[in-house]
């Protein structure tokens, strides 16, 4: 974690101090037999890298990076790097100073190994890495069957091979990877809140039996005459209605039978005005042909809305196609009658 504000005063000079000492370091190779710095170009590099300090130390952080730039131009110093990644995170430019710091701690584990000076470097820049990392998202990609041509961007910028498999900083959001072959291109579409990390795993070698690339991204759709209809969810509520139309139906037909039944017998006995004590069977006799009134009008709309439900579960047309009318009915009530007037 990097200094706070108030210890920043105390600290700077030390840390300065000790940037300076390590600048004419001899430069590490593969073969740790590179060349010692010319003196002169160890003293520029000194005066760079005080200018940047007091430029840093007064948060003009843009001239500070010029400065540090420079310094590490005529020397190679990891210290220099180091403040040149923190520049940028000052800056805002978080994703850029990400990567600086990975490679200032790679860089300057490669220097440690002969100059022991250079560990600590290593610890403060993968400290103050991690800590970035908070601020921004992390993707990681790796490529399975890469070619010589192939290569890799993500949100729009190309990745050097070294970094596959790596993470990878980019701004918080929507971002896309692609990996380009000689043939296709492959694109995937992430999205990562702050802080976040993710892996894809991508394969350049994505092609069908006929050769014909085939992105990641996109699967094979049915031909037009074989794509279901974009309304067949509509026909379990069809075949739901349509029971419940013929059992109203059946409802009308066995409480109109009753009712027939019971005003036959009525009309049979009483021969007019029936007396007080048939009152039962006058009013059963009017429940069940409310029942039956009842059960014609769920019957006709259940088989109304079943019939409209199936037929528009099958000839469902597509997003584009010009709505339809919507089929209507209207229900009609009466003192013994109930019957529907519909429209579609």
């Amino acid at each position: 974690m990097r200094p706070r504000p108030w210890l920043r005063a105390l600290l700077f000079g030390a840390v300065s101090c000790l940037c300076l000492c390590t600048l004419p370091a001899p430069a590490a190779g593969a073969d740790d037999a590179a060349a010692t710095p010319a003196p002169d170009a160890v003293e520029k590099a000194q005066s760079l890298f005080k200018k940047g300090a007091a430029l840093y130390e007064s948060k003009r952080y843009a001239l500070a990076l010029e400065q540090f730039r420079a310094s590490y131009a005529a020397v190679a110093s990891p210290n220099s790097r180091l403040y040149i990644a923190r520049c940028l995170a000052d800056l805002g430019e978080h994703a850029e100073a990400y990567l600086e710091f990975d490679q200032v701690a790679a860089e300057a584990a490669s220097r440690a190994k002969a100059e022991p000076r250079y560990v600590q470097t290593e610890q403060t820049a993968q400290l103050e890495r991690d800590d970035l990392a908070r601020k921004i998202a992390l993707v990681t990609v790796t490529v399975a069957h890469p070619e010589a041509a192939t290569s890799l961007a993500i949100a729009g910028k190309d990745v050097p091979r070294e970094r596959w498999g790596k993470p990878f900083p980019i701004k918080p959001g929507k971002t896309e990877v692609v990996l380009r072959t000689r043939t296709t291109s492959i694109p995937q579409t992430l999205e990562l809140s702050v802080g976040e990390a993710k892996t894809v795993a991508l394969d350049a070698d994505q092609t069908d039996p006929g050769g014909a690339p085939v992105l990641l991204d996109e699967g094979a759709g049915l031909p037009e005459s074989e794509a279901p209809s974009a309304r067949a969810h509509l026909r379990p509520y069809a075949y739901a209605a349509g029971g419940v139309g013929v059992a109203g139906l059946a409802v009308f037909t066995v409480a109109g039978l009753m009712a027939n039944s019971t005003y036959g017998d009525l009309a049979e006995t009483c021969r007019g005005p029936c007396p007080v004590d048939r009152k039962d069977d006058v009013d059963a006799g009017k429940a069940q042909k409310t029942v039956a009134n009842v059960g014609v009008v769920v019957g006709a709309i259940g088989l109304v809305a079943g019939t409209t439900l199936l037929v528009l579960s099958f000839t469902g047309g597509s997003a584009g196609e010009p709505q339809r009318t919507p089929a209507s009915t209207q229900l009609l009530v009466g003192p013994g009658f109930a019957g529907l007037r519909g429209t579609f």
